[in-house]
């Protein structure tokens, strides 16, 4: 697996995420119903965003929508991507109680400025999960593309149409027991994909009802459920999908009041995007240091788990390795800057 080649937004992550507005002056702000105003990009009185918070199969038929209607372009990677990086948004409250405000405020940005909002939100994440967002590179590489109009068209219309819909209830919680109410990243995928194009490829993900069911009676039929308590399981799905049955066996474990986190997760995936997705879910589920997501072809390969463990491995050496490049770099411009301001003394 290459290493995702994003050096600028992943420096760029090591300074404090801007998590907020800054304050400034905009006298016709009560007079402008446009909430993509490129007025209101980084002004802390944006116009009022209605969102609702819709079920998973309306919020990925809006997205749909919206990106065919504004773009009709057939990339997918870029609607996805736009729904991952608002579930990936670092901003988590309790019961998501900044979703509406926030909705606002994203929703308020023009397209140039949520294309690299988008990009640090990768990065910063990535900085926490190099390997999972390694994986996830396929949906979010377009942000380090010169766009054209008619795809920023798309990117705005996406991200209002996944505002309006209600992702951040969804994904904004600080408990991650209310972010795995549904798969955003599958719904989405589902709809953007053209019909044809799943038919082709034969993915079909499995609906949540069913992976609630299964996740019920598999634990169920465990002779100790609470033995699942003591850690050290492992549990690999190699048709991952987007994640559905690991969203629907966490959530399930959480109301058992176990602790996901003991236990060793593996997804294997062989479509990229969908491999992508689970990467992102596994973040926004929270399903712990030891769950991984490996891209390849089960039936050909087999089990994949070692691989991926050695990628995890990889890819932090590769973020610890920017990360000390990076301080070292800082160190250095400030001792420079110093050193100037001692010789400047010194010459005065």
């Amino acid at each position: 697996m290459a290493h995702s080649d994003l050096a600028a937004r992943l420096t760029a992550a090591l300074s404090p995420a801007r998590r907020t507005a800054p304050a400034a002056s905009h006298a016709d702000s009560t007079e402008c119903g446009d909430p993509g105003c490129a007025r209101h990009a980084g002004v802390s009185n944006w116009p009022h965003f209605p969102i609702a918070r819709r079920n998973g199969a309306d919020l990925g038929e809006a997205v749909a929508n919206a990106w065919y209607t504004s773009c009709g372009s057939s990339r997918i990677d870029i609607p996805v991507g736009v729904v991952a990086a608002l579930a990936l948004w670092p901003t988590k409250t309790e019961g998501a109680v900044h979703a509406r405000s926030l909705s606002s405020y994203i929703a308020a940005q023009p397209p140039r400025v949520l294309v690299k909002g988008y990009a640090d939100v990768y990065a910063a994440t990535w900085m926490l999960r190099p390997d999972l967002m390694d994986v996830a590179a396929p949906i979010f590489r377009w942000t380090e593309e010169d766009l054209d109009e008619q795809e920023l068209r798309g990117v705005a219309a996406v991200t209002r149409a996944a505002l309006r819909a209600g992702v951040l209830h969804y994904t904004g919680d600080s408990d991650p027991r209310f972010r795995t109410d549904i798969d955003l990243m599958s719904w989405t995928i589902t709809n953007v994909r053209h019909h044809s194009s799943r038919k082709g490829l034969g993915e079909y993900h499995t609906p949540p009802e069913i992976t609630d069911l299964m996740a019920r009676m598999l634990m169920d039929a465990t002779e100790n459920p609470r033995a699942v308590k003591s850690g050290g399981h492992s549990f690999n799905e190699p048709t991952a999908g987007t994640g559905g049955m690991f969203r629907s066996a966490v959530q399930d474990m959480r109301d058992r009041g176990l602790n996901p986190h003991e236990h060793r997760w593996v997804m294997q995936e062989l479509n990229p995007i969908a491999a992508a997705g689970a990467a992102v879910n596994t973040v926004v589920w929270d399903l712990g240091p030891k769950a991984v997501v490996v891209v390849g072809d089960t039936l050909a390969e087999g089990d994949l788990s070692r691989e991926a463990y050695a990628h995890q491995r990889a890819m932090f050496a590769h973020r610890d390795t920017i990360r000390h490049a990076t301080a070292f770099a800082l160190a250095t411009r400030s001792a420079s800057r110093m050193l100037n301001a001692l010789t400047a003394d010194l010459a005065a």
